[in-house]
């Protein structure tokens, strides 16, 4: 599928150096609805929403901001998240209007092994957008791990 020109807007804004030294997108050079869509299919094969699994990636930021640089332990000691702050805001690529604090939240199980670590913006992408980001992003996260983890923690 080609991409109209308010895709192309986004896409650029998406590219490296416009938002973010590495960009959103990696290697990916499918159109961004077909990004989107594909990873969308994922998340529904599964009977989730990418608004639920964005909302379960806020939950997990805002617990890890209230911890002060510290781990939390969540979901019954399954995980424990923590945020590292940075200084600063970025926007959404979408052009939406949001703009997220600049932050790392790592996820460890309870064994200490790394199960995610991702942004704020990622939360707000999946959440809004349906955006995972593009296949070799260092900042992509797997619609599969996700739901693993979702479901590790939730339950559902």
């Amino acid at each position: 599928m080609k991409e109209n020109p308010a895709e192309q807007i986004i896409r650029d804004r998406l590219e490296p150096g416009q938002l973010s030294v590495e960009g959103f997108l990696g290697n990916d050079k499918r159109p961004i609805a077909d990004i989107i869509a594909a990873d969308t299919g994922v998340v529904e094969a599964a009977e989730l929403t990418v608004k639920q699994l964005g909302e379960f990636l806020e939950k997990l930021h805002v617990t890890a901001d209230g911890g002060w640089e510290g781990r939390v332990p969540m979901y019954d000691g399954k995980i424990s998240v923590r945020s590292d702050e940075t200084l600063g805001q970025i926007p959404c690529p979408f052009a939406c209007g949001t703009s997220c604090h600049k932050a790392v939240i790592t996820v460890k199980n309870a064994d200490g092994e790394n199960l995610l670590i991702f942004t704020p913006l990622a939360a707000h992408l999946i959440s809004t957008h349906g955006f995972f980001e593009g296949k070799g992003s260092p900042c992509r996260i797997e619609p599969k791990e996700l739901i693993k983890l979702f479901h590790h923690c939730t339950g559902e």
